[in-house]
């Protein structure tokens, strides 16, 4: 009976109350002059574009930057400056907390991001994925919508040649994880895991039933898409049994998976700690999937040195 009186998106709103001054900042962003010349274009409220504005003989691979929760612009471009500094395209996607909480706005989302996708200045672009934390939920049901309709997504379908998970999480570890990420104090934490329990389970049909499709197309990779897993023995929210059961499934289809495990990062702050390490893992995936030829005007910009000391800089 409670499910018919209250209100999803209230009890959202109350999640929120409760974590959303507990993010850190995690970075600052430098600009330097090492990069090319970007042009950034706001697309909507949640989304941007920032791609290179230098001649390139072929379409510039375009990397889709699925943000953690409440990740602020400038946190994402610290890792877009990595891809633009290898010649990339980048389209960042912040991820709020209502986005997570009420699957028709991830889906709304989803939507607008797919038909960006298919506009003439992108069309051609090949796709790679780079997501983060709960970024992987919001790709998931980027999987959910190419699914439904074939011939509509034919195209981004052939174009997504790989991706990048970064501390990835699946629905069933949110309450537990996110409590003890986001709040420090016992008390709260029990508070927010019972609230976001209960919330999963009065909205079995109107919320639940969406996580789960994401999770079930993130994990069935039907695409058999090459992929990059990128995570911590320490995550209590992207937990390193669960990431490597999915690699374990994968590999099992012949999918090709690699994977860097650190022994004591923090959530999404693998790349704060360790970013020689980080950068190496990401330049070998990007090669092993063909991607990874720079252009002329990168080559002459001298990006790599033994232990990628410039694209340090650049970022």
């Amino acid at each position: 009976m409670a499910s018919q009186t209250l209100n999803p998106i209230f009890v959202t709103r109350c999640c929120i109350s409760l974590i959303k001054k507990q993010i850190p900042l995690l970075f600052a962003v430098r600009q330097e002059s090492s990069l090319p010349p970007l042009k950034t274009v706001q697309l909507n409220e949640n989304m941007q574009l920032k791609t290179i504005q230098e001649m390139s003989s072929q379409p510039r691979p375009l990397v889709l930057l699925y943000g953690w929760m409440l990740a602020k612009q400038r946190h994402l471009d610290k890792y877009g400056n990595m891809y633009h500094s290898k010649g990339f395209d980048v389209l960042s996607l912040k991820m709020r907390p209502t986005q997570v909480l009420i699957p028709s706005r991830a889906q709304k989302t989803t939507e607008q991001l797919l038909s960006i996708l298919q506009d003439e200045h992108l069309k051609d672009k090949p796709l790679m994925v780079h997501g983060f934390s709960v970024g992987g939920y919001m790709y998931g049901e980027l999987l959910v919508k190419l699914n439904q309709d074939l011939e509509k997504y034919r195209s981004i379908r052939s174009r997504l040649v790989g991706q990048i998970f970064d501390s990835p999480v699946d629905y069933e570890g949110v309450p537990s994880g996110f409590a003890r990420i986001l709040l420090k104090n016992r008390v709260g934490q029990k508070l927010l895991q019972f609230s976001l329990e209960s919330y999963l389970s009065l909205f079995k049909d109107s919320v639940t039933r969406h996580y789960i499709k994401s999770s079930n197309a993130f994990h069935k990779n039907e695409l058999r898409i090459p992929s990059l897993l990128l995570y911590s023995r320490a995550d209590p929210i992207g937990v390193d049994t669960k990431i490597e059961l999915v690699m374990k499934k994968w590999r099992a289809n012949n999918i090709p998976v690699m994977a860097r495990c650190w022994e004591s990062s923090p959530h999404v702050s693998h790349f704060h700690r360790h970013p020689d390490e980080y950068v190496e893992a990401v330049l070998k995936f990007i090669s092993s999937i063909g991607l990874s030829k720079p252009d002329s005007e990168v080559s002459k910009r001298k990006l790599e040195t033994k232990k990628h000391k410039e694209i340090q800089q650049a970022i």
